[in-house]
């Protein structure tokens, strides 16, 4: 079995098996399309909303759709990307797709590593190593009614 075939045979569609970004909005940060034990995959479809020139896709958007994969490749609660090492390789236009490929390198750390691909068709357009720390709890547990 090759590779690939590897890969779509342990993604699966079971989607609610996420543990992370459950409220996230996929229009602006790609569609998680599969999940599996430290892999997932997420498909980005530029709007619009998201040109910064003509037809060119701002990079911001991009780097949210690899960290919402790095982020449910991972799949743990109250983990946040804490530092990423991304290069851009090609220009997204509007009307292109791109397919993100996530893989956590290890999992049994409160400090992961996840490799991220983007690809466009089967073009390498986007590589990111991203840093993910994990937490015993909820981070953040602010009140502003006070």
């Amino acid at each position: 079995m090759t590779e690939e075939k590897e890969v779509r045979a342990t993604l699966s569609n079971h989607l609610e098996d996420r543990s992370i970004a459950q409220d996230i909005n996929f229009r602006l940060s790609g569609e998680l399309i599969g999940l599996g034990h430290n892999i997932s995959q997420v498909r980005f479809t530029p709007t619009e909303d998201m040109c910064v020139d003509s037809r060119l896709i701002h990079s911001g958007f991009i780097f949210s759709a690899a960290s919402h994969c790095a982020l449910t490749a991972l799949n743990k609660k109250n983990s946040l990307v804490i530092g990423a090492d991304i290069k851009f390789l090609a220009p997204i236009e509007l009307g292109h797709e791109v397919i993100f490929k996530a893989e956590a390198l290890q999992d049994d750390t409160k400090k992961c590593e996840v490799k991220v691909e983007g690809f466009l068709l089967d073009i390498k357009v986007f590589y990111g190593m991203f840093y993910i720390a994990v937490f015993d709890k909820k981070i953040f547990k602010l009140r502003f009614d006070q």
